[in-house]
């Protein structure tokens, strides 16, 4: 049968259900097309004004200028409670003046004669084991779980590196539990200095209560000068009944990598109360 090109370029009329379904979505897509469409804050053009570039500029100033007069009560704080729970644990660890030391006062953390516990065949056997079933199981994790996937890998390598040094030359080792419990204080200590420069840049910014910066901000601060003595606590507590063959790991993976970790866990969750018209 002949057909003409008008033919070949009529339309098909739809079935009666997509007929049907058509009319169905019909008052929403009229309904749509006057709602005002508003882009996400974090895409959104964001109105500086003097009074927040004020703020931007002043917090940080106050804070900053508060920790670095503070230092020396804070880090003789932090001592104090690292030594409180090493009584209580067992960890060997005392207070002693240091020229030149690493502390801000010349004061240091010193675990005497077992400061350096090396790694014996046992340990290190074990550490090979662990680091085994860490690629192990991360070779089996799926594509979804990634976030889960690449940690575990970041820190088996860290930790195999570590293993093979100590398999060679194991006294060439320079590193000790109270050398790396002050280089702890000293990084945690250096990230509360940073936290009102970063919110800065991030939080002070935006139209928000200025009560309610500066509670966020003593909340985050607050938080880190409690949980960085502890942390340097949890580190030469496992150094102390384990070996220094962990040492590498706990500095490179959970030190300051993972003081940056807690900031943005911090940040996210003073973030999340900030009111949707706050970048207008």
């Amino acid at each position: 049968m002949p057909s003409t090109e008008h033919d070949r370029s009529a339309p098909v009329p739809a079935p009666s259900h997509g007929r049907a379904f058509a009319a169905t979505f019909e008052p929403l897509r009229h309904r749509s097309m006057q709602v005002r469409r508003r882009p996400h804050r974090a895409i959104s053009t964001l109105r500086i004004t003097p009074y927040l570039i004020a703020q931007a500029t002043v917090l940080p100033a106050i804070f900053c200028t508060l920790l670095v007069w503070g230092r020396h009560d804070l880090f003789d704080i932090w001592r104090e409670v690292i030594l409180f729970w090493s009584k209580e644990l067992g960890v060997p660890l005392v207070r002693v003046p240091l020229e030149g030391g690493m502390g801000p006062d010349g004061m240091a953390l010193s675990a005497g004669a077992y400061d350096r516990p090396l790694p014996g065949l046992l340990g290190m056997g074990c550490a090979a084991v662990a680091v085994a079933a860490m690629f192990w199981v991360s070779s089996w994790l799926r594509d979804d779980s990634l976030p889960l996937k690449y940690p575990l890998r970041i820190v088996a390598v860290v930790q195999a590196v570590a293993l093979a040094f100590f398999v060679f030359a194991p006294t060439q080792f320079p590193y000790t539990i109270s050398r790396h419990s002050e280089e702890l204080l000293v990084i945690g200590y250096a990230t509360m200095v940073a936290v009102p420069v970063m919110l800065a840049a991030g939080y002070y910014l935006l139209n928000e209560s200025l009560w309610s910066k500066l509670a966020h901000t003593c909340w985050i601060l607050a938080f880190f000068a409690l949980f960085i003595p502890h942390q340097v606590m949890a580190h030469a507590w496992i150094l102390h009944h384990l070996s220094v063959l962990y040492m590498p790991v706990l500095y490179l993976c959970f030190g300051a990598v993972f003081d940056a970790m807690v900031f943005v866990a911090l940040y996210s969750w003073a973030i999340s109360g900030v009111s949707p018209h706050a970048a207008q």
